[in-house]
Formats: structure tokens, C-alpha cells, sequence
């Protein structure tokens, strides 16, 4: 046996309730969602997801507890995931401008996001959200029993199993925020998604520094 059932029974409860808590990762995904559609919805729950699995491995081997012990660590990676985050709002909103611009002048439309593009955004910012890098280091060892031995094998296997449960609400909340943003873009409000895309973008750089 290598996870304690008890312990890991109350901390999939506890994974469950901090999934369905709109956080950070909530937010990107329907910022995307907006933006991209279902597809870059679901693209980007996935980079998250992959992210996630990163900071596990890194729970694991101890990594985890070196960022979060340094400061000059933890700050390097909040502002360059905030200046990322933030890079991402600009351009979403130079797009939505140049769709603009080229729906005034009848020009073509503006080529679309790859969803490997997209699924790259959500790894990145996951990786680099130093807030996932103190959650896996101060709660998955809590639920770890060490009587039980391969420490970081039950480390490991915890975070994954967050992952798994924050993935499925992720892609939900993606389809959802997709099915949302096809029917606006059928309304006068579809030519403003990349706009509200970009707003949100920026919101989540800003709440990642200052929160």
C-alpha cells in the first residue's frame, strides 16, 4: 500500500473543495475560453494540468521546499509569471484593436491561436506561479504517512491526484466559458472578447503581485 485510504480520503475532499474555489486558474481558463473557444479552453486547462505535474515532481524531490524558503526564489517567479500574464493581456488586447481595424478596412481575418499555443500559455503560468509551489510544499506532506516510506512517491501521487480532480472542473468551467463565448461572438459583443480576454489576463498579473 502506498497512500494511507483515511488520509487520502480526506484530502480528496479537501482537493475537491479547493478545486471548485474560483481561483487564479479558474480565472486563465475562461479568460481563454473567452478568447479561443472551447478548444483553447480546454488547451489551456491542459498546460495547467501538465504545470501541476511539474510542481508535484517538485514537491517530490524537495525543490518545493528551496523556492519556498527563499525569497529572491519565490519573488523571481511571481513577478516573471505576473510580467508573462501580463504579456499575454497586451496582446490580447493588440488583437482584438487589429481585428478591429481590419473588420473597418473589410480586410482578412487575423490568424487564430494554435491550440498547442495555447496549452503552452497554461504550462508556463502554472510553473510560474510560486502560490502552487508553497500549496503542494505546506499541505501535500500533511497528508502523507510516513510509516508507509516512498515519501516522495506519496507526494507525488497526492499532487496528482489534485490534478486530476482540478483538470475535470477546469475543462467543465472551459466548456462552459467556450459555449459563452460562441454565442457572443454571434451578438455585438463578439468583436469585444478579445478585449474582455485581455482585461482578465491583466487582472490575474496584477492579483498575482500584489495578492
Amino acid at each position: 500500500m502506498i497512500l494511507d485510504p483515511s488520509l487520502t480520503a480526506a484530502y480528496v475532499v479537501l482537493a475537491t473543495a479547493l478545486a471548485l474555489s474560483p481561483g487564479p486558474d479558474v480565472l486563465f481558463v475562461i479568460a481563454n475560453g473567452i478568447q479561443h473557444r472551447s478548444r483553447g479552453a480546454i488547451a489551456s486547462a491542459l498546460g495547467i494540468c501538465a504545470g501541476s505535474i511539474v510542481h508535484a515532481l517538485a514537491a517530490a524531490v524537495g525543490v518545493s521546499a528551496v523556492i519556498a524558503a527563499s525569497p529572491i526564489a519565490f519573488d523571481v517567479l511571481r513577478y516573471g509569471g505576473a510580467t508573462y500574464l501580463a504579456y499575454l493581456g497586451v496582446k490580447a488586447i493588440i488583437q482584438w484593436y487589429t481585428n478591429k481595424q481590419s473588420v473597418n478596412e473589410n480586410s482578412g481575418p487575423i490568424a487564430e491561436t494554435s491550440a498547442r499555443e495555447v496549452f503552452v500559455r497554461g504550462l508556463v503560468t502554472n510553473i510560474l506561479n510560486p502560490k502552487v509551489v508553497v500549496f503542494y510544499f505546506a499541505l501535500l506532506p500533511q497528508f502523507v504517512d510516513t510509516d508507509l516510506g516512498q515519501v516522495g512517491l506519496q507526494i507525488f501521487l497526492l499532487g496528482c491526484i489534485h490534478n486530476v480532480i482540478g483538470l475535470v472542473f477546469l475543462i467543465c468551467i472551459g466548456l462552459a466559458a467556450g459555449r459563452a463565448s460562441g454565442w457572443l461572438a454571434r451578438t455585438s459583443m463578439g468583436r469585444w472578447l478579445d478585449g474582455i480576454a485581455g482585461v482578465f489576463f491583466i487582472g490575474l498579473a496584477i492579483r498575482l503581485v500584489l495578492f
